[in-house]
């Protein structure tokens, strides 16, 4: 199993930023699906409160997710294995400021493990053991601090690029490279993941991928994202945040569905059968 520490600092409250990551999902969600592919996107199955979990971790909101990977995948690995191995489904706690976030595959089973862990602490990202991890784990981890404004290894999408954005709601921006140093307020994103992936030949070459590709690299443009949209999100409540993610819900399922994909496509099919039964 790999693991990865990943850490992220932003010029806001805590509370700011959890709905601005909210809407960053929700939007994401609109944009990615059917972008390109008809049939790729993300579907919410459930989005609602919930009081426990095997976690430990207070009462919060708990959305359960498909994601149909199409192309995501690399090609020379999709054309080893079968279709259901495209769909992923994420299970997600969110007791802000700590968040929990399985990931399964129904063909692989528990020959496949993906999880992201993330405490959000309001400080510059000098934290050492922000999820308060044992330490065992703690000496095996990589950990990387990742300033989102700088060119990284991922490459900047036009309109994406935090270091030229200055909000005109706020007057926050632009954020520099090192702006996290200096920058009040600020907060950190502190998260873990975790990925095992027992496929003969597989393995390394999943792991790999799903660490950096797979992970790393949409961490660091959805949150390029989140900084960008500031004048979209800035001054929103959590009642705004749920409405817009109940119209997300409803379009992407609409989306999904001219594709041939999702519940909404099984029930299309459904519908279709049952006529022509009747008939």
């Amino acid at each position: 199993m790999l693991k990865r520490s990943l850490s992220f600092s932003w010029l806001c409250l805590a509370d700011q930023y959890h709905l601005a990551q909210l809407y960053m999902v929700a939007k994401a969600s609109r944009e990615e699906t059917g972008k390109d592919n008809a049939q790729e996107g993300i579907e919410v199955l459930k989005n609602e409160p919930y009081e426990t979990n095997k976690f430990g971790m207070p009462p919060g909101q708990y959305t359960e997710k498909v994601f149909y990977l199409g192309t995501k995948i690399p090609a020379y690995i999709a054309a080893l294995l079968p279709e259901s191995f495209l769909t992923l489904y994420e299970y997600s706690w969110n007791a802000f400021p700590k968040c929990m976030t399985v990931y399964e595959n129904k063909y692989l089973g528990d020959r496949f493990y993906m999880s992201v862990e993330t405490m959000h602490l309001p400080d510059r990202g000098g934290t050492e053991n922000a999820n308060n991890l044992g330490k065992e784990e703690l000496g095996k981890l990589n950990m990387e601090t990742i300033d989102v404004s700088d060119s990284c290894e991922v490459k900047m999408e036009k309109g994406y690029d935090p270091s030229r954005f200055k909000s005109l709601k706020t007057g926050r921006g632009p954020f520099v490279p090192g702006y996290y140093k200096t920058a009040d307020p600020v907060m950190t994103c502190y998260k873990v993941v975790r990925l095992k992936f027992k496929v003969p030949m597989l393995q390394s070459s999943i792991e790999k991928w799903g660490q950096s590709s797979g992970m790393r690299s949409p961490f660091i443009s959805f949150h390029r994202k989140l900084i960008c949209w500031m004048d979209e999100w800035a001054g929103w409540s959590i009642e705004d945040i749920r409405k817009y993610e109940a119209e997300t819900a409803t379009i992407v399922r609409e989306k999904l569905a001219q594709g041939g994909t999702g519940t909404g496509a099984a029930r299309k099919s459904t519908s279709k059968s049952s006529s022509k039964s009747s008939s």
